[in-house]
């Protein structure tokens, strides 16, 4: 669903009720203790919950805000930060699934097989790749 203002699928950060800054005092942890109201830290993608950027050098933030009318994207690398805000969860999950692509290819820190090649959009992506770690619920105890 496109945003009612907006309708591109990307657009300008500071639509965002808060938004992350660069932060050169520490890591990258420092940097996500930090977040303002609303924004967490995600380290874990795919249907794995393989490493997403390279913390503490590379950390990844997401905004969802309770009105479900903006959703952001924040990328901290060494200090350096850079937001972007979407219309939907699924543009922004979609954004994170190319930067997940990426970062692996780069770091060698994600799958080690199947991965498809840099620069390849979202749709393209195999699924087990993409969206959110989602662990299995813990068995239930007789």
């Amino acid at each position: 669903m496109l945003h009612p203002l907006f309708p591109d699928d990307e657009f300008p950060a500071s639509v965002l009720p808060t938004c992350p800054e660069d932060d050169h005092t520490g890591d990258g942890y420092d940097w996500a203790r930090e977040l303002p109201a609303g924004w967490k830290a995600v380290y874990s993608w795919g249907s794995e919950g393989w490493e997403l950027g390279s913390p503490p050098y590379q950390i990844v933030a997401h905004f969802d805000d309770v009105l479900d009318v903006v959703y952001g994207l924040a990328h901290c690398i060494e200090g350096d930060v850079t937001v972007t805000a979407y219309g939907s969860r699924e543009a922004r999950d979609a954004a994170t699934d190319e930067l997940a692509l990426s970062a692996w290819l780069w770091g060698e820190n994600g799958p080690r097989e199947g991965l498809p090649a840099e620069g390849t959009p979202a749709a393209g992506i195999p699924a087990r790749f993409r969206g959110p770690y989602r662990p299995a619920p813990a068995p239930a105890v007789p």
